[in-house]
């Protein structure tokens, strides 16, 4: 960091979209929308403008529905069509297939958002992908569609169970929420606080302006750690069926991308939230654009889905644009 030039994610290192004969990697995910929009391409607040807020239930119109597809089949093919289930692999398979898939209409969702409302921080330049870190990018992004639904497979489901969620559901995903936090919480200020695991989170932190195609831009330790070591130690401490644990997962997704747009609306975790904003406790966008922007190896806002922990141990940090005087809760936001 010390005046050499940034190899990595930087602001204006996506120009080479808009050359001819790409590689097939670099076009399918140009034809697709899933690029980030750099500065030229986002919205620009005018002197003064409030930051509009996003709030959790006008959020839920989009991920819900796709959160609750593979309950549905599986409802439907239990008392349809068959009382055993299909296989572990090919549940697997079917689940990452939707993963992936649900992963890049939700970076299609927050770049069209960025390019209505814009960025945080918009003096500076938002970092990009260049182009010879496109092939991390997209293995990352595919290892986290295959790791997740596989994780959960192999921990909760039984193909001779009965698919089945309960009017508990939101209460069950709060609770595993606040304990996939509190593990995410002590694992990621422990990479900023031991020299020797910041070893394994520094690369992350190499992008002061993170976009949602930067989520796991990471060295393959820690990616291991975000993908299955959290999620994993939070579910053998609040062990629910599948189902539960599958439809949490979907929404997990959803938050974590958006904790990496740096979209610049006040747009709070629909996971906790409804439970947490009444104490000033629920973690919105800005949370973790801070994390990044202002952190490097000392740092606060260690949490992700929740800013309950941040709290409790005085880690949380003020908002700049977000601030109560600066909110505008008058709009509607249509997906």
């Amino acid at each position: 960091m010390s005046g050499k030039a940034r190899v990595g994610p930087r602001p204006n290192a996506d120009g080479w979209k808009h050359e001819k004969g790409l590689p097939f990697l670099h076009k399918t995910f140009t034809a697709f929308g899933i690029l980030p929009p750099n500065n030229m391409e986002a919205y620009k607040a005018k002197p003064g403008e409030k930051v509009q807020v996003y709030r959790e239930w006008n959020q839920l119109i989009f991920p819900l529905p796709l959160a609750f597809v593979p309950f549905l089949a599986r409802y439907y093919y239990y008392h349809y069509v068959s009382h055993e289930m299909p296989s572990t692999l090919i549940t697997s398979l079917l689940l990452f297939a939707h993963t992936f898939l649900v992963g890049l209409l939700s970076i299609q969702h927050f770049n069209k958002l960025v390019r209505q409302h814009g960025y945080l921080d918009a003096g500076a330049g938002r970092d990009t992908v260049p182009f010879e870190l496109m092939p991390k990018v997209a293995f990352e992004i595919f290892a986290a569609a295959i790791l997740r639904p596989t994780m959960i497979v192999l921990a909760c489901y039984d193909p001779k169970e009965e698919p089945r969620l309960t009017w508990w559901l939101p209460v069950q995903i709060f609770v595993l929420t606040l304990t996939e936090d509190f593990t995410y919480y002590w694992l990621h200020r422990l990479c900023h606080e031991a020299d020797s695991c910041w070893h394994f989170h520094r690369l992350h932190h190499t992008t002061k302006h993170p976009t949602t195609m930067l989520l796991g831009y990471a060295d393959d330790f820690q990616e291991f750690i975000d993908f299955i070591g959290s999620p994993t130690i939070s579910w053998l401490m609040c062990p629910f069926g599948f189902d539960v644990t599958m439809t949490w997962m979907f929404m997990l997704n959803y938050v974590q991308l958006a904790g990496h747009t740096g979209l610049r609306m006040h747009a709070g975790s629909i996971l906790s939230g409804p439970y947490l904003s009444p104490f000033g406790m629920d973690l919105v966008v800005e949370d973790h654009d801070l994390h990044h922007r202002h952190g490097w190896k000392d740092s606060y806002n260690y949490g992700k889905q929740t800013r309950f922990w941040d709290t409790l141990y005085g880690t949380a940090g003020d908002r700049l644009e977000g601030h109560p005087d600066n909110l505008d809760w008058s709009h509607y936001i249509s997906v």
